[in-house]
């Protein structure tokens, strides 16, 4: 690997840890190890977590990082699918980084990504998380730049299926970031207790991480510089009735263990009334299920809100979660962007 696109001397920038979580995901990950291997940055560790995969993905990724010269990557073998955040948390705890990036698998990174994320990290301390302008494969259309959050906790993209005319070109604070390449400064990580494994098995840590980031004080912040490709759902399928339930179940369960009881009766609630209005009828029942779900795992979701309490001393952040836009009712219905 060469230096930095920075300029400066690898020897002086910090460790990054790339933790890349497979989960059957043997048709996209040789692509994205050869990008990685592309990346005009050092010094750089990859770690690989295979989360029990059936489609030989660890044996591939062991080959294709040995082809490629990625003298710097480590597998390790879950017997089981312990989910995405259980996953990432076990690759940050082999991690010697200063800065975490999470990435998926179904990802391909543009030579630049790297250094360009970095380069706004320490040109800003106060930046605690940084994402990516993310493109479908096509590489025109844009999927994600940067997200924000409705007051129902649903979670919106900037830029979403726009193709890209520059428009989402500048640097801006956001309030989250996709999961699916996130950087994220180490103490930030350490600091929130890593990726909320109640959240099994994906979305909304990503959005909980970003969240807890900003009552530390932190910002999180959306680099357009640093680009890459990606597929997309690719284990539950883009807005199955899987990909449904699993996504309102974790939005509900954000909320409750985020938004003060003011904020959840005055905010959240109407408008998820107004939402549901919305809802088209063939998601009532992945929807009702995850409504159900989450009656039952009341309790837990309470005992993760106290301990995230104790842990965070900072005054909630509900300002961040407040509509950053007038966005019209026709855009609501799509607000099931991870």
């Amino acid at each position: 690997m060469s230096e930095a696109a920075t300029g400066a001397p690898a020897g002086k920038q910090p460790l990054v840890s790339v933790v890349i979580v497979l989960f059957n995901s043997a048709s996209y990950i040789e692509a994205c190890l050869s990008s990685l291997a592309a990346l005009d940055y050092a010094p750089l560790e990859v770690i690989i977590v295979d989360n029990g995969s059936t489609d030989g993905s660890a044996r591939i990724a062991r080959e294709r990082s040995r082809r490629e010269g990625l003298e710097s990557c480590a597998i390790s073998m879950l017997p089981r699918n312990r989910g995405f955040a259980k996953a990432n948390n076990h690759g940050f705890a082999l991690s010697r980084g200063e800065i975490i990036l999470l990435l998926n698998p179904d990802t391909e990174v543009y030579p630049d990504m790297l250094a360009r994320l970095v380069s706004a990290m320490e040109e800003d301390p106060a930046i605690g998380v940084a994402g990516c302008k993310v493109y479908y494969p096509d590489r025109l259309t844009i999927q994600h730049a940067g997200g924000y959050i409705r007051d129902n906790g649903l979670t919106m993209h900037f830029g979403a299926d726009e193709p890209d005319r520059g428009q989402c070109d500048q640097q801006m604070d956001v309030h989250y970031v996709t999961g699916a390449a996130m950087a994220v400064r180490r103490e930030v990580f350490t600091r929130a207790g890593m990726l909320d494994p109640g959240y099994f098995p994906a979305y909304f840590e990503e959005t909980d991480l970003c969240l807890q980031a900003c009552r530390m004080g932190y910002r999180v912040a959306y680099v357009p510089g640093a680009r890459l490709v990606h597929h997309e759902s690719t284990s539950t399928g883009k807005y199955s009735n899987r990909f449904l339930y699993l996504y309102h179940k974790n939005r509900i369960r954000f909320m409750v263990k985020n938004f003060s009881w003011r904020f959840l009766l005055d905010r959240a609630l109407p408008m998820e009334q107004e939402w549901l209005s919305l809802v088209p009828p063939e998601e009532a029942v992945p929807l009702n299920k995850a409504y159900l779900v989450n009656v039952v795992n009341l309790p837990r979701t309470l005992l993760a809100r106290r301990a995230m309490e104790k842990r965070l001393d900072a005054p909630r952040m509900e300002d961040t979660v407040s509509t950053l836009l007038q966005v019209a009712p026709n855009e609501v219905t799509n607000g099931v962007r991870s």
